[in-house]
């Protein structure tokens, strides 16, 4: 038997093809494993018909393990967290600008949470730092929970966090975030990143450039020189 194991990254229906292909040349039996099922290949099989008993195999084992005391008892557990979560009370309690500042990220789970939340925020006392802190984890807690809600992936929440920024301080334009954090380390090359940035947006720098040279009546010379040559 001839065991295979280069099918990362591949689809079923690739894998059972390549199997059915290396056993009808070598005739023998081909084995290899996807997602934990093992698949067997026999000299004549069609890839149709393998890939259709690895699914087989695959509904029954995840069927049998729906129905393993670990999983119901997981299961179980879950649920009552979860409704543990969703019937308990969420309020802020920090006070000062610096415990705010380092308060943990509000996750509520129902409306009545989220308004609880934003509520416990905005009903009190405030001086010019607090207010910073009562704004922003408001604004954490109504985005946690409509990602909660609509259960987005981690690239659909960085893609609406960004856009947030965007909203928020109006920019029209792309831009980038660099951390000063990421110095730390050799592979991170803050220069390198801010370069790469510059030269996606060169089409973009490009077109606002011949924008503004069209309607720059007063700008400085320095200025109409720069734009002159972002428009080239």
């Amino acid at each position: 038997m001839i065991t295979l194991d280069n099918f990362i990254g591949m689809h079923i229906s690739s894998a059972c093809r390549d199997a059915v292909e290396r056993a009808n040349s070598e005739k023998d039996s081909v084995r290899f494993e996807f997602n934990g099922i093992e698949v067997i290949a026999q000299p004549g099989d069609s890839p149709a018909a393998l890939e259709s008993k690895w699914s087989a195999d695959m509904d029954a084992s995840a069927k049998a393990y729906r129905e393993s005391p670990e999983y119901v008892e997981r299961e179980r557990k879950a649920q009552e967290e979860d409704r543990r979560a969703r019937s308990a009370s969420l309020k802020e309690t920090a006070r000062t600008e610096a415990e705010l500042r380092e308060a943990k990220d509000p996750w509520p789970y129902t409306k009545e949470q989220l308004s609880e939340y934003i509520a416990s925020l905005v009903d009190r006392s405030h001086d010019y730092g607090t207010c910073v802190y009562a704004m922003s984890l408001a604004a954490v807690a109504a985005f946690n929970y409509v990602a909660r809600e609509l259960g987005v992936s981690g690239f659909q929440s960085s893609c609406a966090d960004l856009d947030f920024i965007r909203r928020t301080r109006n920019m029209d334009g792309p831009f980038i975030l660099l951390k000063a954090e990421d110095a730390l380390y050799p592979q991170d090359d803050l220069h390198g990143k801010l370069t790469e940035a510059l030269v996606k947006w060169a089409p973009w720098l490009k077109e606002q450039a011949a924008k503004s040279l069209a309607s720059a009546y007063h700008a400085h010379p320095s200025v109409i020189a720069h734009w002159k040559k972002l428009a080239k």
